[in-house]
């Protein structure tokens, strides 16, 4: 039995709550079927269910909200997450495939810290980068993502523009390229970056190292609730490149 065929009430249930959003916290029953496309008895038998289990909440004036259970469960999620189980996978998919350091920064305020690292293969690899590091965002291929992407995902997105460049900025031998990594409503989680000696980066090895971490970098940011549909125009770019 495929357990992702579902079960059709269930759906129906879950597309009532699926019709709340941050712009519609209250509903008519009239507005619940038309955002639903179900019929008010439909709706009307669902809401018992999901009222008496405190999904949905029914005010004085007849609409309804979202009930104290689906807080509940948010917090029950918050307590079970923990963003290693994404961003080590990621890591540790670009070190295999490009056997240079791989990093992950956050913002914050001015400044960003790195929070996971994984160390290069190559005998000689970059030491300029640890877990704790607080750098400010003056320069830096990471910090040119925090301050291009910290209010937007592109829409427009690009190979170019997707990728920021670090060559010799912090350090004269050192060399990075960084990509955004979104999540939720598309917003800026934090950065990934590929850094190794500047002597390895030519435009040759730039453009490998991009794509790898455009791919990784992308499904990342799906996985941490960013929209498909964005990355999509870029990740076909990189089909059609070949790269």
């Amino acid at each position: 039995m495929n357990s992702k065929m579902g079960v059709a009430a269930v759906d129906r249930a879950l597309s009532i709550l699926d019709a709340f959003s941050a712009s519609k916290p209250r509903m008519t029953l009239a507005e619940v079927s038309q955002a639903t496309g179900l019929y008010k008895s439909t709706i009307l038998r669902l809401i018992g269910s999901l009222e008496r289990f405190g999904y949905l909440r029914q005010l004085p004036s007849g609409s309804y909200q979202i009930g104290p259970k689906v807080a509940e469960l948010a917090a029950v999620f918050q307590d079970a997450f923990n963003i290693r189980d994404f961003v080590q996978p990621a890591l540790e998919e670009l070190v295999e495939q490009t056997n240079e350091g791989a990093s992950f920064f956050v913002r914050d305020a001015h400044q960003q810290i790195c929070i996971f690292r994984i160390d290069g293969r190559h005998p000689i690899r970059d030491h300029h980068i640890r877990v704790g590091d607080r750098w400010d965002l003056d320069r830096g291929a990471t910090a040119k993502v925090f301050l291009k992407f910290e209010e937007r995902i592109a829409f427009d997105a690009t190979i170019d523009n997707m990728v920021a460049k670090s060559i010799g900025e912090k350090l004269p031998d050192a060399a990075g390229l960084a990509a955004p990594v979104f999540g939720a409503e598309n917003k800026l989680v934090g950065a990934l970056i590929v850094s190794g000696p500047r002597s390895r980066f030519d435009k040759a090895k730039v453009k490998e190292l991009s794509a790898t971490l455009i791919r990784q970098a992308a499904r990342l940011s799906m996985s941490l609730g960013a929209d498909l549909q964005h990355f999509q125009k870029l990740l076909q770019q990189l089909l059609e490149k070949d790269i």
